[in-house]
């Protein structure tokens, strides 16, 4: 029993963070830690969520197509994010988001290259 219990709850955990999550969990996930880095308002927080349930409902649809994901459809959905992003957020709470989103960007290449490595 136990067990199962366990086994249940790494699956769920599994679903929340991984590839399986549904558009409404990676949405949640999204907004909760751009909540947290840029300290968004009440109302910031429910716009920012909107914004990106659409995406998340987007990046299902790039996915879920069987040919290879189409890079530049996908840059033109994240300008046109970032585009709709921008307004909702204060100078500094922008300023803010494009350090995060450089920081992520140079740990993705980091993580990219440490695999490639492992890999050798």
């Amino acid at each position: 029993m136990i067990s199962l219990i366990v086994l249940l709850a790494t699956m769920t955990t599994f679903a929340q963070n991984g590839r399986n999550a549904t558009p409404e969990q990676r949405a949640d996930r999204q907004t909760q830690q751009l909540s947290k880095t840029l300290a968004l308002s009440k109302e910031q927080t429910e716009q920012v969520y909107t914004l990106n349930l659409d995406r998340a409902k987007q990046a299902t649809e790039f996915r879920t197509r069987t040919e290879r994901p189409d890079v530049q459809k996908m840059r033109a959905s994240q300008t046109a994010y970032e585009a709709k992003l921008k307004p909702i957020l204060s100078a500094e709470q922008w300023t803010s988001y494009e350090k995060f989103r450089e920081d992520r960007k140079d740990k993705v290449k980091t993580h990219r290259k440490s695999r490639l490595n492992d890999a050798r």
